[in-house]
């Protein structure tokens, strides 16, 4: 009962986290288009990005954790694993180095620039490349983890 409930957590956590994004990405982001002046759109995404790093870290806190623990508890080596999930490992390292970048480099210049009169286009293309290449590979993560678990 006990693995159920690790289990559990972990799938809570990833929703959390996954779900996070795609709202960042496909609802928030998009509805301030041509609604807020530069300034004040750059502190609400700031904001709202803030205090989804709180809560991103969190759950991928409570997802590495609870990965971990499961890992630890199935007691096989990793050489008896599948490709899928030895790619669902090298996915979640990327992600974590990804978002590691993300938030505490990338996300934070951006606001200053946004707020500033500076402004830099390409340096915002590029947080928003890695931002959606991250949610690119958090989908993949999942992918492989639900292949993992279907037994391919």
């Amino acid at each position: 009962m006990f693995v159920l409930f690790v289990t559990w957590i972990h799938v809570i956590a990833a929703m959390l986290w996954v779900g996070g994004m795609l709202f960042f990405s496909l609802v928030f982001i998009p509805s301030l288009k041509g609604g807020l002046e530069g300034a004040l759109k750059a502190d609400l995404i700031s904001r709202v990005g803030k205090r989804f790093r709180v809560v991103g870290w969190i759950s991928l806190a409570v997802i590495l954790f609870t990965g971990l623990f499961r890992f630890y508890q199935e007691g096989r080596p990793l050489s008896l694993y599948g490709t899928a999930f030895k790619l669902k490992l090298f996915l979640v390292f990327v992600m974590f180095a990804l978002t590691f970048v993300h938030d505490l480099f990338l996300g934070p210049k951006s606001a200053s620039l946004s707020r500033s009169a500076l402004g830099s286009g390409s340096f915002h293309k590029m947080v928003r490349f890695v931002a959606r290449l991250n949610l690119l590979i958090v989908l993949m993560i999942v992918w492989a983890a639900i292949s993992f678990v279907r037994g391919f």
